[in-house]
């Protein structure tokens, strides 16, 4: 197959009168089409790179090919808080053998400077989020020219997002998913944020197929998955919680679930607490324990509950169709999958306890003998099952209320024993040790219970594909969508003159094959509506036609509460009802108790709500507004206000409150696409003083 792709648009508008400038540069070849002064704006770019596995590896090779971030005054951040493991090595290029256990970021960086000695390269193993804005602060974005995202999570791309929003720095997004590429130009102003689009939840399982019927290997895994979580993390952590406070976590348990899972909870947290330090044949116990109500006795009563031969109201036979009938395993410890097990889920419940493990296979298989012949024979209960997610029975056993009741009040006994006790461990899943049970454990109960529904069973590595969540990487797909984006960072060099069809979006999968270009949407903007269908009446735009890239400076110095909103009454008649900051509620015209916030300087009171700090870094707050128009009532909707609070890099406010000190309007200027902030008219009611209150908005003339 050929494939034929031109890029004709990277092209500047006529020829650069010093195209034949660096002939025996390492970057000829770039300089004879785009000229020596464009290769030298190429190698003073300030560049972050958030992410250095297979699409950061990729990018970092071609920064220092192409020489980005390679002049005098140019710069490469790149981080990444994981460390290289054996199974990153097959398509994250530039680690090898020598270098697993060593930090990405700090190897990549070594590796990339290895290629081209000029590239001005700083790691860090920091990760970006919320929790580290002391670090990559309001200085740090503000040097930046472009953000290159190379992330897994959606959770991380949105915050990295936002943040280039809040600075309007251009963000290039990529991800791949095996044979599939795609890649996003955000463009400050001028496109979508990553966060304007979102993309279809994915297929999730049905609950009462996991829980009772099950019908392909890959619901077993999942049900196994969870099982994991339960057992060794979930469980454990509320013992730890337990022990801290033992009035609230069993209030907690009892207001959650139902009867059933608040028994199994309860019973859970006293059995780790009277196993600690126990030897190990007690886990072995546990296990063996475990085998039996989850393969044995549960399916029983299932079958109890609905017989073989059981019929629905409409006479249709029960078992039928995805309703794979099942059947009780009997444990015993000559069976290699029954000992697999309990190989397991002894061990790795002995390391979470502190006590010792054993990995003897014949030792194991004696103490699982002998607690398989104290067994006794399985008594059914009346018990209420979902049938599928649209059953409204409340599942669980008739006397089960009774019994967390009794169990509720041994439990609270035993925290007032346990005031001092040393906490448990509980297990954090990690799929790439193959020697930490835990894949094992999973693998073990996704086949027993397969076994269970008559389902097909699958070796060790198809269990750690699925329940890892690993997707084949294809370095040919990484490089591929890295090369494309590569593209856009050199459009991006002359984004001043450059209009926004000369940037493209790409959707690839090499498996069909198919590509697909198109140019990026332009923001959504937010307009006046005459019923919002949220609210039940109309809601006004200030200013009409606003985005996510917008928003108001309040530049009044440290105020009050009080100072802020009738800034806001007075300048922009609006009646304030809620003001937040994040997650922090700072105030709400509804509570009563609020009004008694208003005295209050708002960085105390962003500090007394939210519980945390303000860094002397930080210069300004972001909040969102919820008012009203004070003459007719209309609900208001306007961009996040920047308000300033100190003297800094986003401005000069002062001190004391009780005016402006003004603010340049070269500050002003860096929110805005060619370096121009939205100028607000000076008449009209609503006009704010240029020093105290600016919009920047750079289509807006008319606040």
């Amino acid at each position: 197959q050929l494939l034929y792709y031109d890029m004709f648009e990277l092209l500047p508008a006529s020829d650069p009168s010093d195209w034949q400038a660096m002939q025996d540069s390492r970057y000829a070849d770039q300089v004879a089409i785009f000229g020596e002064a464009f290769q030298r704006a190429v190698g003073d770019l300030r560049l972050f790179l958030v992410g250095a596995g297979a699409l950061g590896c990729e990018y970092l090779k071609c920064f220092s090919m192409l020489g980005a971030g390679c002049g005098r005054n140019g710069k490469v951040q790149v981080t990444d808080m994981d460390r290289i493991e054996v199974s990153n090595l097959n398509r994250q290029f530039l680690f090898r053998q020598s270098d697993v256990g060593k930090p990405k970021s700090a190897t990549a960086a070594v590796a990339a400077r290895r290629m081209n000695g000029s590239l001005q390269v700083q790691a860090s193993e920091v990760r970006v989020g919320p929790e580290t804005e002391d670090i990559f602060d309001d200085e740090f974005w503000e040097s930046l020219d472009i953000v290159v995202n190379a992330l897994d999570n959606v959770q991380a791309r949105m915050y990295v997002d936002s943040r280039c929003v809040w600075f309007a720095k251009p963000l290039l997004e990529s991800g791949t998913l095996g044979t599939k590429a795609n890649s996003q130009v955000i463009l400050p102003h001028l496109t979508q944020s990553y966060a304007d689009s979102q993309d279809p939840p994915e297929e999730s399982i049905p609950l009462c197929t996991l829980k009772h019927f099950p019908n392909a290997i890959e619901h077993t895994i999942e049900w196994s998955r969870e099982f994991f979580e339960q057992l060794f993390s979930d469980g454990l952590k509320e013992v730890n919680a337990f022990i801290e406070d033992p009035p609230a976590l069993l209030a907690k348990v009892k207001a959650e679930g139902s009867g059933s899972s608040q028994l199994f909870r309860l019973g859970a947290i006293r059995r780790a607490l009277e196993q600690r330090d126990a030897p190990f044949d007690l886990c072995a116990r546990f296990a063996v324990m475990e085998f039996l109500d989850k393969f044995h006795d549960s399916i029983a009563q299932l079958l109890h509950t609905f017989p073989l031969d059981h019929r629905t109201g409409e006479n249709a036979a029960f078992w039928s169709g995805p309703k794979r009938p099942p059947a009780p395993i009997r444990f015993s410890a000559d069976e290699d999958l029954h000992l697999d097990f309990v190989i397991a889920a002894a061990n790795l419940y002995a390391g979470a306890l502190g006590a010792p493990q054993c990995r003897d296979r014949e030792k194991v298989r004696g103490m699982a003998r002998q607690y398989e012949q104290a067994v006794g024979a399985f008594k059914p209960k009346e018990v209420r099952i979902k049938v599928d997610d649209k059953d409204s029975t409340q599942e669980g056993c008739i006397d089960d209320d009774a019994a967390v009741e009794a169990l509720s009040k041994q439990m609270a006994e035993l925290g007032r024993r346990l005031a001092s006790a040393k906490p448990v461990v509980p297990v954090e899943f990690e799929k790439d040790d193959d020697k930490n049970f835990h894949i094992a454990f999973i693998a073990a109960s996704a086949n027993l219970r397969a076994r269970n529904y008559k389902i097909e069973e699958v070796d060790f590595h198809k269990v750690k594909m699925i329940a890892g969540k690993i997707i084949p990487a294809i370095a040919t797909t990484t490089a591929m969508i890295t090369g494309l984006v590569s593209a856009e960072l050199l459009k991006l060099v002359t984004l001043k003159s450059r209009k926004v069809e000369d940037f493209k979006n790409a959707y690839v999968n090499l498996a069909m094959p198919l590509f697909i270009l198109s140019e990026p949407l332009p923001p959504v903007q937010m307009r006046s509506k005459d019923m919002d269908p949220i609210i039940m009446g109309p809601v006004r735009a200030l200013p009409e036609g606003f985005t996510t890239w917008d928003k108001v400076v309040v530049d009044i110095g440290d105020v009050t509460l009080k100072g802020f909103t009738d800034f806001l009454q007075k300048e922009h008649n609006l009646d304030i009802s809620i003001i937040s900051a994040g997650n922090a509620c700072l105030y709400s015209s509804f509570l009563p108790a609020h009004k008694s916030r208003l005295g209050t300087k708002v960085t105390q009171l962003y500090e007394d709500v939210a519980k945390q700090q303000i860094s002397a870094k930080r210069t300004h707050l972001v909040l969102e507004v919820s008012a009203s128009d004070a003459d007719d009532g209309v609900e208001i909707t306007m961009p996040a206000i920047r308000f300033e609070f100190r003297a800094g890099a986003g401005g000069a406010g002062s001190a004391g409150g009780s005016g402006g000190a003004g603010t340049s309007a070269k500050a002003a200027s860096r929110f805005a696409p060619g370096g121009a902030a939205g100028s607000p008219s000076s008449g009209g009611p609503q006009s704010p003083p240029a020093a105290r209150c600016r919009w920047l908005c750079p289509r807006r003339n008319t606040p």
